[in-house]
C-alpha cells in the first residue's frame, strides 16, 4: 500500500511544480528536502511514479514473489505512519495521507471456475502451510506430479495433469509407468539439491524427466535394442542428471529473462537417440499407429482434410507421444481446463503447423495426419500467443509466425535426419521471444509474473499493478 500525499493550505503565489522528496532511512527515520522555495510551497505532488524494469531474478531465488498483488509505485518508502517535517513549508500546511488501494486481482473467472482453472494457487499456497516432512508430505507429492505432468504444456495446474495422466494410461500404461518412475527419481533429485518448494511443485526442473521417461519407455516397447536393466539404469540416471541441468540452463537464461523450455530435455534426449540407440517418441508413435501405416493410406495420396483435422488434434498428444485421437482430445481438455486462451492459442498454432506441412511435405502426408507437424506449432504458438507474451493482437501475430517457422524447422530436421525431440519449438521460441513492437504493444511477461493468460492481461494492463503507469 503506498500513500498519496496532498499538502493544503499553502499561499497561491507559489510555483505549482514545486516537488517534495523525502527519503527513509534503514532504520526508518526520515529526512526532510528542499524544494528551492523555503516557507512557500503550493500543490505537492508526488514525484513521477516511474519504476524500473524489474530485475530478472534466478528461477531458484527463495526471495522472489511469485504472485505480486502490488506493484512498488516509486522508490520513496513512505508508509501511513510516517511522519513528515513541515517545518520548512510553512506553519499553515496541512499534510493529508491518502492511501492508494490496489486491490488483489478478482478472480478472472466467475463462479466454480476460479477453484478449477488458472494456476489453482491455493492448493499449493495450502500444503505449504506445514513443513516439508510432515503428513502432508504425500498430498504435496501429488501435487508436484500432476503439475509437472502438465508442464510440457506449460499447464501449472494438477487437473491438468491429472487429465494427461489419465491420458497416458489409456494410450500406453507402461510408458506412463516410465514417465512416472523418471519424474519420481527427479522429484528426490530436487530434494536432495534443495530446490525452493515452488519451483518443485511447477515442475520447471523435473519436466524434462517425465519426457525422457517417456522416450526410454516408448523405445523399451516397441524396440528391443536393450535390455531392461539397462534401460532402467540409463533412465534414473539421466532423469538424474535432467535435474542439474535444468537447474543450470534456467539459471543461465534467466540472467536475459528468457525461459529454459525443454533445452535440457533436447541436449539430454539427442545424446540417448545418437549415443546409445534410443528413438524419438515421436517417430516410434508414428510406426506404431496402424492407422496411419494401412495399405489404403499410403495407396490415397490425395489430401484427406478430415485426416488433416485429425492431425491438428493430435499434434497435442503428440506432445506425449499419444496418437489416438481420444488421448490427444483429453491433452487438449487440460489446455482448456489450465486456461482457455491458451487452449484457442495452442490450437490455432497446431492447425497452422498442419496446413504448413501440407504445403512443404509429400503424399501421402504421414506426419501432417499423425499430428508431428502440429505438435511444435501447438507448443510455440501456446508460448508466444498468451504465457510469455501477454495475449493481444501482436502476441497473436507473433504466435502465428512462430507456428510456421517451428513447421518448417520440423521438416529441415526430418530431412537432415537428426532427432527432432522438442528442437523446433525451442529453437522457434527462444527467437522469436526477441521480437518487440515500437509503442510497447508486445509486451513480455517477466519470469517472476508467470501465472497464466488470463492473469497477465489482468496483471498488466494499463494502470494496474504490474504495468507502469503515472499517478498524480
Amino acid at each position: 500500500m503506498q500513500p498519496h500525499i496532498l499538502v493544503t493550505g499553502a499561499p497561491d503565489d507559489t510555483p505549482s511544480s514545486s516537488t517534495f522528496s523525502k527519503k527513509t532511512s534503514a532504520s526508518g527515520s526520515s529526512e526532510k528536502a528542499s524544494n528551492g522555495y523555503p516557507g512557500k510551497v503550493g500543490h505537492l505532488n508526488v514525484p513521477s511514479w516511474k519504476t524500473a524494469r524489474r530485475p530478472s531474478f534466478l528461477p531458484n531465488d527463495t526471495e522472489m514473489n511469485l504472485r505480486p498483488k502490488m506493484r512498488k509505485l516509486s522508490t520513496y518508502n513512505v508508509s501511513t505512519n510516517d511522519t513528515i517535517n513541515t517545518d520548512s513549508v510553512g506553519s499553515n500546511t496541512n499534510v493529508v495521507v491518502e492511501d492508494l488501494v490496489d486491490n488483489d486481482p478478482p478472480p478472472c473467472l466467475e463462479c466454480i471456475t476460479q477453484w478449477v482453472l488458472g494456476d489453482v494457487q491455493y492448493i499449493t499456497d495450502y500444503l505449504d502451510r506445514w513443513p516439508l516432512f510432515s503428513y502432508v508430505l504425500p498430498l504435496r507429492m501429488v501435487n508436484a506430479l500432476l503439475r509437472t505432468l502438465g508442464a510440457p504444456i506449460l499447464a501449472n495446474n494438477p487437473f491438468s495433469g491429472a487429465l494427461v495422466l489419465l491420458a497416458l494410461l489409456l494410450e500406453a500404461p507402461l510408458v506412463a509407468l516410465w514417465g512416472l518412475g523418471a519424474l519420481l527419481v527427479a522429484l528426490v533429485m530436487a530434494l536432495v539439491l534443495k530446490q525452493p518448494q515452488h519451483i518443485i511443485s511447477s515442475g520447471q526442473v523435473t519436466q524434462h524427466s517425465l519426457l525422457l521417461g517417456i522416450l526410454v519407455g516408448h523405445s523399451a516397447q516397441h524396440h528391443h535394442d536393450h535390455t531392461l536393466a539397462s534401460a532402467v539404469v540409463t533412465l534414473a540416471l539421466t532423469a538424474a542428471l535432467s535435474v542439474v541441468l535444468g537447474i543450470a540452463v534456467s539459471t543461465w537464461f534467466s540472467q536475459t529473462n528468457l525461459p529454459g523450455l525443454t533445452v535440457s530435455f533436447v541436449v539430454l534426449g539427442a545424446t540417448l537417440t545418437c549415443g546409445l540407440g534410443y528413438q524419438d517418441f515421436a517417430s516410434t508413435a508414428l510406426v506404431a499407429s496402424t492407422d496411419l501405416t494401412n495399405a489404403s493410406t499410403f495407396a490415397n495420396t490425395d489430401l484427406q482434410w478430415s485426416r488433416v483435422l485429425e492431425g491438428v488434434a493430435r499434434g497435442a498428444g503428440q506432445v506425449y507421444g499419444c496418437t489416438s485421437v481420444v488421448s490427444s482430445l483429453l491433452v487438449l481438455a487440460a489446455m482448456m481446463v489450465f486456461s482457455p486462451l491458451a487452449f484457442l492459442q495452442g490450437l490455432m498454432g497446431a492447425f497452422l503447423g498442419a496446413l504448413s506441412g501440407v504445403l512443404v511435405s509429400q503424399p501421402p502426408y504421414l506426419e501432417v495426419y499423425a499430428g508431428g507437424y502440429g505438435r511444435h506449432s501447438l507448443l510455440t504458438a501456446l508460448s508466444l500467443g498468451g504465457y510469455y507474451f501477454v495475449v493481444n493482437f501482436y502476441s497473436t501475430l507473433t504466435a502465428a509466425s512462430g507456428a510456421v517457422l517451428s513447421a518448417l524447422l520440423f521438416r529441415a530436421f526430418k530431412q537432415s535426419s537428426m532427432p527432432v525431440l522438442t528442437a523446433p519449438h525451442v529453437m522457434a521460441t527462444l527467437v522469436l521471444l526477441h521480437a518487440r513492437v515500437r509503442g510497447g504493444q508486445l509486451k513480455r511477461v517477466d519470469l517472476i509474473y508467470l501465472t497464466f493468460p488470463e492473469m497477465h492481461r489482468r496483471l498488466f494492463r494499463p494502470g494496474n499493478a504490474v504495468e507502469d503507469c503515472a499517478v498524480t
